[in-house]
């Protein structure tokens, strides 16, 4: 590399990192996120998308650097028969019973993450596949941190309120019956024991 493409490459850095520099602001986190149109995709994702801000030491007005975790997980289909409005509620069941645990914070990345370990999981119908067309994914956004941010950015526009609150697990057990299947909470493994164990949160 020439010495005058190393000045244009710093000159670009230098660009780049003015363009993440801002003031701080609480306001950034109580925004109202807006349902976006979608299509009719039947190969869906969760997806946990959290803008946070990384101080930086020596400033006196309170700039910062934005931070993203970015998590796509792994693309799945419905269990054959089940309704994308049903496979809602069910993902929407199966995210508060993970949270019900003691050590799984609402809205964060543990819980997007066990919720699509279980996903695999057999028993619960939904099928894994692989897909690399993001025109064919719907995204199922979990938004955490800053969501002004998100709201900024080019994925904002594939959002859409996807969970349902207080979904029960009576609903979640008509909706596998009407498919013919049989529907079980989830189970975790009691490594004391080495035996599996129906979830017990302390908070209940």
């Amino acid at each position: 590399m020439s010495l005058k493409e190393k000045l244009l490459a710093i000159r670009d850095a230098i660009k780049e990192s003015k363009t993440v520099c801002f003031v701080n602001s609480d306001n950034e986190f109580d925004v109202e996120l807006e349902d976006h149109e979608i299509g009719n995709q039947n190969i869906y994702r969760l997806y946990y998308i959290n803008y946070h801000r990384i101080g930086m030491l020596g400033h006196s007005d309170n700039r910062s650097n934005i931070g993203l975790i970015n998590w796509p997980c792994k693309p799945f289909m419905l269990p054959n028969g089940m309704s994308r409005e049903e496979g809602f509620k069910v993902l929407s069941y199966l995210t508060d019973f993970i949270e019900k645990r003691d050590d799984v914070e609402l809205g964060s990345l543990t819980s997007v993450r066990t919720l699509d370990s279980v996903l695999s999981n057999e028993r619960f119908g939904f099928k894994r596949v692989e897909e690399i067309d993001e025109d064919k994914i719907l995204n199922l956004f979990t938004i955490d941190g800053r969501a002004l941010l998100f709201k900024r950015s080019e994925l904002y526009k594939k959002y859409f309120e996807w969970y349902t609150e207080n979904v029960t697990k009576e609903e979640v057990e008509e909706i596998y019956s009407k498919i013919g299947m049989e529907f079980k909470d989830i189970v975790w493994l009691d490594k004391e024991n080495n035996k599996e164990k129906v979830l017990k949160p302390n908070n209940i």
